[in-house]
């Protein structure tokens, strides 16, 4: 079976996603595309339909899948419409902008008896994968500690008029946060019990917060720590995605973009490093192979749930559970307390 998919939205995600199709998964077919200003152009490039609305695109009976990537507040209403006409739902991240709107999804996918996954890329990336590989061996011994740092200069990456700066949106720590959010309870293999966060902005420009500290209890005793800045004055930190795994036997130092590095008492041991590693500091490197297979293994896995009809590996719940935390991480900064969770 071939799994026939429409993308909503043009920007950058969605072009990833049309590239990943079109040419890294098998067994899927790239539709139509709809939404934004760019999908015209975007479904040229790939040779596939331009449809006018949300609604036209839905409505094809050779789409059983959408990819959502759009602005963050029309994930809610999107994925309402798609369960409604029956579609498969993957959405980009974050899933929603608090609990009761990933509720809302969740039940309403459930409803229709279709399938919702979430994009978690780093959960795909092989460096992290084979940290948490090495996590779930016992090769670190007990996890008793994680940092997770996201460090960048020069201020929030967007353009004066972009939807990120729009505090409806959410603000940064839930569009990138998300995936801070995601990879700590992921690697702490437990949920959540205990926030406590501050954000601010050092930029007099900025309309939005940039800089966020995070901590996080969990049920198994696990200690997180999330830094995202994006205010650094250069970047020398080695930070650009960072994050630390500290077990009773040894350390994990993960760079989601290709090096895993294990210490021992003397120093320290690269276990994993992709082909095109070049420093913690390069960009983000799309569209090198490294992270395309990444994209690839995520949109790959939801197009085989379908086929196999089963949950896929990351599910809403697990999409859920990451805005939670970034929910309880708001709350936290805007009372300065402590916020206890489930909330």
């Amino acid at each position: 079976m071939s799994v026939g998919f429409g993308i909503v939205g043009s920007g950058l995600m969605a072009g990833i996603y049309a590239n990943c199709l079109s040419e890294d998964t098998t067994n899927t077919r790239l539709v139509a595309i709809a939404v934004g200003s760019r999908a015209p152009s975007l479904a040229a490039e790939h040779g596939v339909a331009h449809e006018p609305s949300l609604d036209s695109l839905l409505a094809r009976e050779d789409i059983d899948a959408v990819v959502i990537a759009t602005p963050h507040s029309a994930h809610l209403p999107e994925t309402l419409a798609a369960a409604q006409a029956g579609k498969h739902v993957y959405l980009e991240k974050p899933m929603g902008l608090d609990k009761a709107e990933c509720q809302q999804m969740i039940a309403a996918c459930r409803s229709a008896g279709v399938r919702l996954t979430v994009g978690k890329i780093t959960r795909r990336l092989e460096a992290p994968l084979e940290a948490k590989r090495m996590v779930d061996a016992g090769d670190i011994g007990t996890v008793r500690m994680i940092q997770v740092w996201r460090a960048l200069e020069g201020g929030l990456p967007f353009e004066e008029g972009n939807w990120a700066l729009d505090p409806k949106e959410g603000g940064p720590f839930l569009d990138w946060g998300s995936h801070g959010c995601d990879i700590v309870r992921w690697y702490a293999g437990a949920e959540p019990v205990l926030a406590f966060a501050q954000y601010a902005r050092y930029g007099p420009a900025e309309k939005v917060d940039p800089t966020a500290f995070a901590q996080f209890t969990f049920a198994n005793g696990v200690l997180a720590h999330i830094w995202m800045t994006y205010e650094l004055p250069h970047a020398v930190m080695a930070g650009r995605a960072r994050y630390i795994v500290i077990g009773s036997r040894a350390i994990l130092e993960i760079n989601a973009y290709g090096q895993v590095k294990r210490s021992r008492t003397d120093g320290w041991d690269v276990v994993y490093e992709s082909p095109d590693w070049v420093s913690a500091d390069e960009p983000w490197g799309y569209p090198n192979r490294y992270i395309r297979d990444g994209f690839a293994r995520q949109v790959q896995d939801f197009a085989d749930a379908i086929v196999e009809d089963r949950e896929p590996e990351v599910t809403g719940e697990d999409g859920l559970k990451a805005v939670e935390m970034v929910q309880a991480a708001t709350r936290s900064a805007e009372t300065n307390s402590a916020v206890r969770l489930p909330l």
